[in-house]
């Protein structure tokens, strides 16, 4: 059996994040009709080459992190959901200091491109979504 895939070892890692409490409810583009389930979804439409070179090229690969979350007029409720987020991506930032990373070849480079924002709603639910990348360098 070969390589995991990237979303596959991009799971991995989240799920290590301490702010996401049940591992089993993070899923691979699908998120479960459940409050406090998460997703990490591929993003659609862009170019995973950033720079090619004789020896290889330098890579992204850019996805999203979900997740369903109550919402409603609960001042404190809806600050907390953003405090997640927030937390989320301070993890991501921490991390990519410190050079720990998913196990991927060549990794360089984690990170968030947005804050934590409410992507859709459904009575008192939203779904929640932060913008996320990887780059890495891949030989050949």
């Amino acid at each position: 059996m070969g390589e995991k895939a990237i979303i596959d070892e991009v799971r991995d890692y989240m799920a290590k994040c301490p702010y996401i409490k049940e591992y089993e409810e993070l899923n691979i583009e699908y998120l479960v009709d459940k409050i406090k389930s998460y997703s990490i979804n591929e993003n659609a439409g862009y170019n995973p080459i950033l720079n090619q070179f004789l020896v290889g090229s330098e890579r992204q690969f850019l996805f999203t992190f979900d997740s369903k979350l109550i919402w409603n007029e609960d001042v404190q409720n809806n600050i907390d959901n953003s405090k997640f987020f927030e937390d989320v991506r301070n993890w991501l930032e921490t991390n990519n200091k410190k050079k720990i990373f998913p196990n991927i070849r060549g990794v360089y480079e984690i990170g968030a491109t947005t804050n934590g924002y409410i992507f859709a709603t459904k009575a008192n639910e939203a779904i929640y979504r932060i913008q996320c990348y990887l780059r890495y360098f891949k030989k050949g």
